[in-house]
């Protein structure tokens, strides 16, 4: 029973691209054929909403509470609907061929973030669909890209740090953390800004990013302060010239340094605690409290399982925890309190 939002591929005037179903019932049980279709007519109409599903095999409506005792007992997968490719100025849409598939259900990484997403938090909504763990909001094909380029990211600092004392760099031997000016805290530095891009990939690269059939494109899960539920994803090609593309996140880095490398801009970032006085003369607070409305220490888990290995011996004191600390945010959240809004 496929759970679909929208057919829709490309609403583009002239280059509109949807696709079609059909029902095979060769075997004991249905199989869900689908195939990408351009011109003129229109796309079939969504099979899943707020108030529950359409079986297109037997055309039962299904209340959306047993959609998701299924999903909780493990009995959803995933189907590949259709593929978008670079064509000569412009995207194609394409029907998906068994051997894709098969290539694609291939990938299984070497590690994945087995960390717990927390039972119940302002602003998700997954883990009523069987999603519990930080791995389970990524396909294999993701976290192998992922943890693939989270190894490079360390691989890259140890050669930088040889290439810099090769070159004449000062060969301290101090930290980033401690203050160094010489080859090591220059290619750890140089590791921040990778890990930056790796985070910022993160985003675009995992199986909640919708599709926009406008533009033709993904959009990033974090369009607001929260992790919805996404029925049929976008799966970004993380070698792509396009969002999602680790490159394309590297050049934003880039950009954003370049931006603020002038000789009148200089500045310092540290970890501080709101609930303790501080001597500066300017604070900049860039995590205000939202009260009952956004939980930002449960939803920078996200990015900080990703930073955390690239980064854990290049900032050891900040990534001392196997996900970020809770108890000293300042918000008013009941699902730390057993529910209850008015201890919260």
């Amino acid at each position: 029973m496929p759970l679909v939002r929208s057919f829709a591929l490309s609403n583009k005037k002239g280059k509109e691209a949807w696709i079609e179903y059909e029902i095979e019932r060769s075997g004991d049980v249905p199989k869900v054929i689908f195939a990408v279709k351009s011109g003129t007519g229109k796309p079939p109409e969504g099979t899943v909403s707020r108030k529950g599903a359409r079986c297109i095999a037997c055309e039962s409506d299904v209340k959306l509470e047993h959609v998701r005792v299924e999903v909780k007992a493990g009995r959803m997968g995933a189907q590949l609907m259709a593929i978008v490719a670079e064509g000569n100025k412009n995207r194609i849409c394409l029907s998906p061929t068994e051997e894709q598939e098969e290539i694609a259900k291939q990938a299984q990484p070497d590690w994945k973030p087995e960390t717990d997403l927390p039972k119940q938090a302002l602003g998700f909504r997954v883990q009523n669909y069987g999603m519990t763990k930080h791995t389970d909001l990524f396909t294999p094909r993701q976290l192998v890209a992922l943890t693939t380029l989270s190894n490079l990211v360390i691989e890259a600092r140890k050669k930088i740090e040889i290439d810099a004392v090769s070159m004449g760099m000062l060969d301290d031997g101090l930290t980033l953390s401690a203050g160094g000016n010489g080859a090591k805290a220059y290619s750890e530095a140089l590791s921040v800004y990778l890990s930056f891009a790796l985070s910022r990939t993160t985003d675009t690269c995992n199986s909640l990013c919708r599709w926009q059939d406008s533009h033709t494109r993904v959009l990033r899960l974090f369009g607001r302060q929260a992790i919805p539920m996404v029925w049929n994803y976008a799966e970004t090609n993380p070698f792509a010239d396009a969002l999602g593309g680790f490159d394309v996140s590297i050049k934003a880095i880039i950009d954003t340094s370049v931006a603020f490398n002038t000789e009148k801009t200089k500045g310092s970032v540290s970890q501080k605690d709101a609930c303790e006085p501080q001597k500066n003369k300017f604070l900049f607070s860039t995590d205000p409290p939202y009260y009952d409305n956004i939980g930002y220490a449960d939803l920078s888990d996200f990015f900080y399982v990703w930073l955390r290995p690239p980064l854990q011996n290049v900032y050891p004191d900040l990534f001392n925890t196997l996900l970020v600390p809770k108890k000293q945010e300042l918000i008013a959240t009941p699902f730390r309190f057993d529910g209850d809004k008015q201890k919260a």
